[in-house]
């Protein structure tokens, strides 16, 4: 039902966690469907330390397929539904929530979750303040900025400014989102602090290919071409597709497996037929066991149009796999060109398939794949992840 509100039983607290207690942080989404962003957000609610933090989350549209982990993690869940269009109430309704379950920190995910999280916790603070509780009263807000979040589109550069001015730090994932921030969002350069997306590169690693690709059920031998994201518009699998097409004609042992799902994913079966690669393309679906898949691949492929730091591109280097790559928002952190991988134009499928082919010849393809995992364990390091963020909550919250 819109407007609804499903929860586990809390305790009612009030606006602060009593002395000695953790702090209730609040974690907003969309929903927790499968991709990057609510993956990373799972990683936070499992390893975050929770004699310091106790986690919540919040969804603002539905649970989502990965909800199920919340029981797992033990942490609760409460849906509380933003109507169609703009929303007005729901910053009341959200505020009147956090007011109830004493929550301290909001952290969101998501421009939408952002405006509307961050409005609830300005209200609560203001509530708080008229019912006498003090300056410190009411919760304070981080935003992790997972994308470039619409940089050419005015209106909703303006709502990221509005929800922004009530936040107390915006979290980038890359140097790039950090360039929108502050170059096109105009935030304040004190507010903004970058934290890379982290992996657990003991579970990210090289494996045992020929196990990958019999459970994947893909030929055993020839040269394997993968990727992992939702089939989504923005991801463009079509000139993924138009590539290996054109790979195919010099290498005819080729094989292209796309993990994941999504809305596009008819219209890409459709377009694999029509090129004639019937047989030589996988849809898996989505899948729970990419890290023992990626063993499979030879060469990991995205290209997508936009990103912010594909968590795919940190997994598949961190399971020692070269990389072809569009040239797009934090892609070139990850992957260093003619040492890791390649990077290519965005919707160039020449381009693409003739960095592909260039990959399966070259003979440091696989000391290639092992250079990127030592980047990775050197920058993207799960641990280094989570103790930014504790340091983040800790400073935000007043130690």
């Amino acid at each position: 039902m819109i407007g609804a509100t499903e929860a586990l039983p809390t305790s009612g607290a009030g606006p602060r966690a009593a002395p000695g207690r953790p702090a209730k942080v609040a974690h907003v989404v969309l929903s927790l469907n499968v991709g990057g962003l609510e993956r990373v957000v799972l990683r936070l609610l499992e390893r975050t330390a929770r004699d310091r933090f106790a986690p919540v989350v919040c969804a603002l549209q539905e649970p989502g397929a990965l909800a199920e982990e919340l029981a797992r993690l033990d942490v609760p869940l409460v849906v509380i539904a933003r109507r169609p269009g703009l929303d007005p109430g729901l910053p009341v309704r959200l505020s009147a929530w956090m007011r109830r379950e004493g929550i301290g920190l909001v952290h969101t995910h998501n421009p939408g979750p952002h405006l509307y999280g961050a409005l609830a916790a300005g209200l609560a603070r203001a509530a708080g303040l008229a019912g006498g509780g003090g300056g410190g009263g009411g919760p304070r807000v981080i935003h992790t900025k997972h994308g470039r979040n619409y940089p050419k589109q005015k209106r909703k550069v303006l709502v990221n400014r509005l929800a922004t001015a009530l936040t107390d730090r915006v979290v980038a994932v890359s140097d790039d989102a950090r360039a929108v921030a502050l170059e096109v969002e105009r935030v304040d350069p004190a507010k903004v602090v970058t934290i890379l997306n982290g992996v657990d590169t003991e579970v990210f690693r090289p494996g045992d290919a020929g196990a990958a690709r019999a459970r994947l059920g893909v030929p055993a031998a020839g040269y394997h071409v993968g990727c992992v994201a939702r089939l989504s518009p923005e991801k463009d699998h079509a000139t993924l597709l138009a590539a290996f097409a054109r790979l195919r004609e010099v290498r005819t042992d080729a094989h292209l497996t796309l993990i994941g799902d999504g809305p596009v994913r008819p219209a890409l079966e459709q377009q694999a037929a029509r090129l004639g690669l019937a047989g030589a393309v996988t849809f898996t679906g989505t899948r729970g066991d990419v890290a023992e898949l990626l063993a499979a691949f030879d060469v990991f492929a995205l290209a997508s149009l936009t990103e912010g730091i594909s968590l795919t591109l940190i997994e598949a280097a961190s399971a020692g796999l070269p990389i072809v790559a569009t040239r797009v928002g934090g892609n070139p952190e990850i992957v260093q060109e003619g040492e890791t991988g390649l990077l290519v134009s965005p919707g160039a499928p020449e381009t693409l398939a003739a960095a592909l082919e260039a990959v399966a010849v070259r003979e440091d393809r696989a000391a290639m794949g092992m250079r990127g995992r030592a980047r990775m364990i050197e920058r993207f390091g799960m641990d280094r992840m989570i103790r930014a963020y504790e340091a983040l909550y800790a400073e935000v919250l007043g130690g």
